[in-house]
C-alpha cells in the first residue's frame, strides 16, 4: 500500500509576501496608515508656514525644495534627529524619555478608526467613535507625564495649564458628540455620515458644531488656547526640556492629533466623503478626494488662528470652557433630543 503523502507547507517566502501584498498590509502601513499618518503631519507643519508667511507678508521656506521650500520641513526632522539627546539631571529619566514615543503612537493611533471611504479604513467597528474617543481621552496622558517627568518649574506650571484645560474642554467636547449619536443614532462612523447624505449635521447643529469647534482647537493646544506652551511666559511650557528627537516626537504627535481631529470632524458635521459626483472619477478616489477638500479647508480656519488671534488668559479658558460650552452643548442636546424625537410621538 502506498504511503500517503501530507501536502507540501508553502514556503515561508510566499507567506510574507502574501501577507505584504495582502489589502489589510497595504492599510495599516500605506493609507490610511503610517506612511500617511507620517507624511500628513509633515506637510501640516509646512502648510501651516506657508500659510502664516502670507498672513504676515513673509516668504516663508522658499529655497530647500523647488515648490514652495517643501524640503525645508526633512531638513529640519534631519537637524533634530543629529543633535545630542541631553537628559536633564533633575528629570525622572525613564518617564522623560518614553513619554514623547507614548504620544506619537497614541496620536498616531487615532488614524486606526477614521474611515475615508467604503473601502478606506484600517479597523471598522460599529463602535469607531467610541474607541476614537477612548484614545483621544487617554492621549493627553503622556503629554502630562512628560511635563511633570521634566524636573523643570516651566515644565510643571505648562503641565498643570494643561490638565486644567484638558478637564475644562473634554466634557464640552463629548457633550457636543451627543448630540450627533442622538440624530444619526448611531456610534459607527460610516452610519454617521451614511445619515448627512441629504443634509449635513452643521446646519442642524450649528450651535453643537460651535461647541465642539471650540473644544477641538482647545483639545489640539492651539493659539488662542495655547496657554500650556506660553513661550513668552513659559519659554515653551511642558516642553520645554525636550531636546532633539523628543521634541520632534512631541511635535509630530501634536500635529497628527490635530489632523485627526479635523477629519472627525469633517465626518461628524461636514458629511464626510458626500459631495458631488466627479466625472470620471472613481468612487474609491472621489471618497478621500472630498474628506481631504473639506478637511483642508477646516485646517486652514484653525491655522489662521495663530495669524490672527492672541493669547488668551488660562481664566479666560476655563471660564469659556466650564460657563459657556458646557451650557450651550446641554441646549444643543435638547434641541436635537426635541427635533428628533418629538415627531416621532404624533
Amino acid at each position: 500500500m502506498a504511503q500517503q503523502l501530507l501536502p507540501t507547507p508553502p514556503p515561508p517566502l510566499d507567506d510574507l509576501v502574501r501577507f505584504i501584498t495582502s489589502e489589510a498590509f497595504v492599510k495599516a502601513s500605506i493609507f490610511p496608515g503610517a506612511t500617511f499618518v507620517a507624511i500628513l503631519g509633515i506637510l501640516t507643519v509646512w502648510y501651516e508656514r506657508k500659510l502664516l508667511a502670507r498672513v504676515m507678508l513673509r516668504i516663508g521656506p522658499f529655497h530647500v525644495g523647488k515648490y514652495g521650500g517643501w524640503l525645508q520641513v526633512i531638513a529640519d526632522a534631519v537637524k533634530f534627529l543629529s543633535k545630542e539627546y541631553i537628559v536633564p539631571s533633575y528629570a525622572r529619566r525613564k518617564t522623560f524619555l518614553v513619554m514623547p514615543m507614548v504620544a506619537l503612537l497614541t496620536a498616531a493611533l487615532l488614524f486606526a478608526v477614521i474611515p475615508f471611504g467604503d473601502r478606506w479604513v484600517i479597523y471598522r467597528s460599529d463602535y469607531s467613535v467610541l474607541i476614537f474617543f477612548i484614545l483621544l481621552a487617554v492621549s493627553p496622558i503622556p503629554l502630562i507625564l512628560a511635563g511633570w517627568a521634566s524636573g523643570s518649574k516651566y515644565s510643571f506650571v505648562g503641565m498643570l495649564r494643561f490638565a486644567f484645560q484638558v478637564f475644562a474642554y473634554e466634557i464640552p467636547l463629548f457633550l457636543a458628540l451627543t448630540g450627533v449619536i442622538l440624530m444619526a443614532r448611531s456610534f459607527d462612523f460610516y452610519e454617521i455620515v451614511e445619515a448627512q447624505t441629504a443634509l449635513p449635521f452643521i446646519i442642524p447643529q450649528i450651535i453643537g458644531f460651535i461647541v465642539w469647534f471650540i473644544a477641538m482647537v482647545s483639545e489640539a493646544e492651539r493659539i488662542p488656547f495655547d496657554m500650556p506652551t506660553a513661550e513668552q511666559e513659559l519659554v515653551q511650557g511642558w516642553q520645554v526640556e525636550y531636546p532633539a528627537s523628543g521634541f520632534l516626537m512631541i511635535q509630530l504627535a501634536l500635529y497628527t492629533k490635530l489632523d485627526a481631529l479635523v477629519f472627525v470632524t469633517t465626518h461628524l458635521y461636514l458629511g464626510g466623503w458626500n459631495g458631488p459626483a466627479l466625472p470620471g472619477l472613481p468612487q474609491d478616489i472621489a471618497q478621500p478626494f472630498w474628506v481631504f477638500v473639506k478637511s483642508l479647508l477646516l485646517l486652514t480656519l484653525i491655522l489662521l488662528f495663530r495669524g490672527v488671534y492672541p493669547r488668551i488668559t488660562i481664566k479666560k479658558i476655563l471660564d469659556i470652557g466650564w460657563r459657556a460650552l458646557i451650557p450651550l452643548s446641554l441646549i444643543n442636546i435638547l434641541i436635537v433630543s426635541l427635533t428628533a424625537f418629538l415627531p416621532t410621538l404624533f
